[in-house]
């Protein structure tokens, strides 16, 4: 922490005021209180009755980068930036004998920084004034330590309040869910029931569980921003997201008159025949995370898709590409102008009534967790396309955890 000190008044005068004394170094008062300011690790500067400098010691040289021959006899104002201060400081001096407070100082080279002054006038025997003493320390050090100090007190507070709201989120969200889900599966047991009540019940069963997922995933979003997201990946069979994702869009297919077209290496497939497929199209991950990305994607080409047209869902898993598998929806429509840029941006969003712009950021972000890639092709002749690409579940993985290999970013 560096002091300003200012001294107002003549040396000689303040020095004779008290008694001449011979100190251990053979030096007089006087000159032994020059070399004590001289090498004084704080800045001191001395001005006399009319607040002109006639001391300017080594560090007040560093400091404001004046040498003491260019400010000796000169008036102090130089040292400070606004005059109103200056004048201010002056008057209160004049009436109460002292000050203190915080001003704006300024050096040679223009640079202005705080200091706190404090200043007590200064008289003779007589009671004449001969100027005034005082000391002054600059603030930037510790200002830059406050706002560093205030900024982590802040993200202390955000991330406390972030983990009140996740407890907040769990306790209020998972609580109903768990209802619905404990009821469902009571429904099921109840054998009065038709099989067509409980394959609907089954179906709230099976929502309310992935709901459940959803929100404990949503909760561990922080730790994948931050790259801490401890990852278990393994074998995810990727026809029954398909057909879940099928079914809950139902609704808004039906409304819109959509039809949905799945090609499986190029070949036109029915929903039915999805199953046959099942040995061989699985990917390597997390199932709600798999679940999350391409229900986002799908959800979005349903919600984009002009009424009475198809969407395509295409899987890819061919020998040309052994270590991975390409999932592409497309859908009629096209990608706002103004958010083609941006679309896997964090609130990226236009044209959506209550949009938020985070399904299609959560996507990008789970796709990259999970070692792939994803990207977005719209034209208004062709529509637009979402690609998915996926790390492959290699031949003889099982249901087990596995080690992912590395991802496919840069490939």
């Amino acid at each position: 922490m560096t002091k300003v000190y200012i001294i107002m008044g003549e040396p000689k005068q303040v020095a004779d005021d008290t008694r001449q004394q011979t100190n251990l170094h053979g030096l007089d008062e006087r000159a032994y209180a020059h070399h004590l300011i001289d090498i004084a690790a704080d800045m001191v500067v001395s001005v006399d009755d009319n607040r002109r400098i006639n001391l300017f010691n080594k560090t007040a040289e560093q400091v404001y980068g004046y040498t003491a021959e260019e400010m000796l006899g000169q008036p102090i104002t130089p040292l400070y930036d606004n005059p109103e201060e200056y004048q201010a400081i002056g008057e209160q001096m004049r009436t109460t004998g002292r000050f203190a407070g915080e001003i704006t100082g300024r050096k040679k080279n223009g640079e202005r920084f705080p200091v706190f002054v404090t200043a007590i006038l200064l008289r003779n025997p007589a009671g004449e004034v001969i100027g005034s003493v005082g000391y002054s320390r600059d603030l930037t050090a510790e200002k830059k330590a406050a706002a560093v100090e205030r900024e982590y007190i802040a993200m202390l507070g955000e991330e406390k309040l972030k983990k009140e709201v996740e407890n907040i989120t769990r306790h209020d969200m998972k609580s109903p869910l768990s209802s619905i889900i404990g009821f469902a599966d009571l429904l099921l047991e109840d054998k009065t029931l038709g099989d067509e009540h409980k394959q609907l019940i089954k179906i709230i069963y099976n929502s309310g569980i992935k709901a459940l997922r959803m929100v404990n995933l949503s909760l561990d979003l922080l730790k994948i921003e931050q790259g801490v997201y401890p990852l278990a990946p393994q074998k995810v069979r990727l026809v029954p997201i398909l057909l879940d994702m099928l079914t809950d869009n139902a609704t808004s297919l039906r409304t819109k008159r959509l039809s949905v077209v799945f090609l499986v290496n190029d070949v036109p497939c029915r929903a039915e025949q999805l199953p046959e497929e099942q040995g061989t199209l699985a990917v390597l991950g997390e199932e709600i995370m798999c679940y999350n990305i391409l229900a986002n994607l799908f959800k979005n080409a349903v919600e984009a898709s002009p009424p009475d047209q198809p969407i395509t869902l295409a899987v890819t898993d061919t020998p040309s590409a052994p270590d991975h598998i390409t999932i592409a929806i497309h859908n009629m429509g096209t990608v706002p102008v103004e958010i083609r840029d941006r679309f896997f941006e964090k609130y990226a969003t236009a044209g959506k009534r209550g949009g938020t712009g985070l399904g299609t950021y959560s996507a990008q972000l789970l796709t990259r967790t999970l070692g792939g890639r994803i990207s977005m092709e719209t034209a208004a002749e062709t529509g637009t396309t979402l690609t998915v690409v996926l790390l492959k579940a290699q031949p003889g993985t099982g249901e087990e955890r596995v080690r992912a290999p590395a991802g496919l970013e840069n490939r």
